[in-house]
């Protein structure tokens, strides 16, 4: 039996989306279709209030309890699902992050069969769920030949959505749309369709196995990105001691010498799922590890350059900078106290060898500041010995007529300026600001009016109902559980009918699983 009855988000009279909280839902699936055995093996929710706050995350692989098939479509295989928990096991915990709020999916009746054919197989009953499909939103709405999640979210948004194709981004990517339209939309949009209901069970906090996807090192570090790609879940449930361990072990043994690089990271990446970390989670075990190398250098009575340096480049791989803060400012005065010739200097460093730090380190501690990217008030940049001469920093420094020197030749020139003990240059500045965006410019694509039923048929094939006019809606930050919202029968017609989407049709019984799933993956 079907969870949801669509609603939608209409320019006709109705509730204000911004005073309710929608539950932004993907699934992961072993198939196309949970009648012939398919199972979900990655579940993802960000619940968020209507003016884009994000309330909650949720993500974790499950166990299908059957072999997951076509891993290239969406990178998951049987060895990741090994230590993750069984829908039975994170059911309660699922309907707690989508009790009171509108379920929203993108191509809804996929995520409802998927979570329907679950719940039947625990014999669980549950009342209607009010249900968005964002796929039937944005056809409504917006003139463009394609209405895929990542097409839509880029001309909405300004970005592409990252940590694709994982759960937790797509659903990301649902919830920064659907903040956008609901905020920026040229008319005012209404929710039309049932109220939030509240559902049975309680969460059990069982432990979660979430997954890393699109880990880069980015300006903040391998850590900091791999951090981001964790679920922002306000009451994780505890990791699991045995991959904690090691997760910390390994921690230990990347940061020896005080850097993280890809290798290690995507074997952290990995590690993060088995030991079931959130973002809280691990945020808490980096701060506890600088914590005890803090400790550590501090147990003698002084810090040193040398031991400042350490932490520091702990620090900031493990995001957690604010932990030595009162160390770093006990030295910046210490510096200014006995000067520093290399004030005003901004380094960028290309390469993050061994050598190119100790000379970045270097000026550091005579005063110069470390630039993440090239502007124009860089005034040296220091090269790895390994570096290709086509890096776009390095080919911008000489057009910008900024000094590209190798680690040999930047050595005697900062010791010649400290020696000199003469600043040079301009002080440090800001880098330079960015184009201003005029407008959201995907609003040239706002349909003049939303689409009729009978043109949504003739355009996309599905079937959409004819918005009537509301009853009153008391204006409370969020719906009561109780009747339908606007209307007094469910959106669709029929007992608890499917979302507006177009059903994805099911494929002839001799296709491969790998097949159908691709063809899923293609509405998003």
């Amino acid at each position: 039996m079907s969870i949801f009855v669509a609603g939608q988000l209409t320019r006709q009279p109705g509730a204000d989306p911004r005073t309710v909280t929608f539950v932004l839902v993907d699934v992961e699936t072993t198939g196309l279709d949970p009648a012939q055995g398919a199972r979900i093996c990655e579940v993802a929710v960000v619940r968020m209030r209507g003016d884009g706050v994000v309330l909650d995350e949720y993500a974790t692989l499950v166990d299908p309890q059957t072999p997951v098939p076509n891993p290239e479509s969406h990178r998951i295989t049987d060895a990741d699902v090994t230590h993750a928990p069984t829908f039975a096991e994170i059911a309660d915990d699922l309907l707690a992050r989508l009790s009171g709020a509108i379920v929203v999916g993108h191509s809804l009746d996929y995520v409802d069969r998927f979570l329907s054919a679950e719940y039947d197989r625990l014999g669980v009953a549950l009342p209607p769920v009010p249900g968005l499909c964002s796929l039937t939103t944005a056809r409504l709405h917006l003139d463009r030949p394609d209405h895929k999640l990542a097409e839509v979210a880029n001309l909405i948004t300004g970005e592409w959505p990252s940590a694709l194709p994982s759960a937790l981004g797509i659903a990301r990517a649902m919830a920064a749309t659907l903040a956008s339209l609901v905020g920026a939309a040229p008319e005012p949009l209404h929710w039309r369709g049932l109220a939030p209901v509240a559902l049975p069970g309680q969460p059990r906090h069982t432990p979660v196995t979430p997954r890393v996807v699109g880990l880069r090192k980015g300006s903040e570090g391998w850590l900091a990105t791999l951090s981001a790609r964790l679920p922002y879940t306000v009451d994780p449930p505890a990791p699991r001691p045995d991959g904690l361990s090691d997760y910390r072990a390994l921690l230990a043994r990347a940061l020896t010498d005080g850097r993280i690089v890809g290798d290690e990271a995507t074997h952290l990446a990995a590690l993060v799922g088995r030991a079931g970390l959130t973002q809280a989670t691990a945020r808490q075990v980096h701060e506890e590890f600088l914590v005890v190398r803090r400790a550590h250098a501090e147990s003698d009575g002084v810090v040193t350059a040398a031991e400042l340096r350490e932490l520091q480049r702990a620090a900031k791989e493990l995001a957690a900078t604010h932990l030595i803060m009162d160390l770093e400012e006990a030295a910046a005065a210490n510096r200014a106290r006995r000067g520093a010739p290399l004030r005003g200097w901004r380094i960028l460093p290309v390469g993050d060898s061994a050598e190119v730090t100790g000379v970045v380190d270097v000026a550091v501690d005579h005063g110069a500041t470390v630039a993440v990217k090239l502007t124009r008030t860089v005034r040296l940049v220091v090269t790895d010995p390994a570096a290709d001469d086509t890096d776009p920093r390095i080919v911008r420094a000489r057009e910008l007529g900024v000094p590209v020197l190798s680690v040999a030749e930047a050595h005697p020139l900062l010791a010649d300026a400290i020696a000199a003990a003469t600043g040079g240059g301009q002080e440090a500045g800001t880098d330079e600001p960015t184009e201003v965006y005029d407008g959201p410019r995907w609003h040239e694509f706002w349909r003049v009016r939303e689409l009729s039923p009978a043109e949504y048929h003739e355009q996309y094939g599905g079937t959409v109902i004819d918005p009537i006019p509301p009853a009153p809606v008391a204006d409370t930050e969020e719906f009561p559980a109780g009747p339908a919202v606007g209307r007094s029968a469910p959106v669709l017609g029929g007992s608890h009918a499917k979302s507006g989407c177009a059903v994805v049709a099911l494929l002839g019984g001799a296709l491969l699983a790998g097949t159908i799933e691709l063809v899923r993956h293609l509405v998003l």
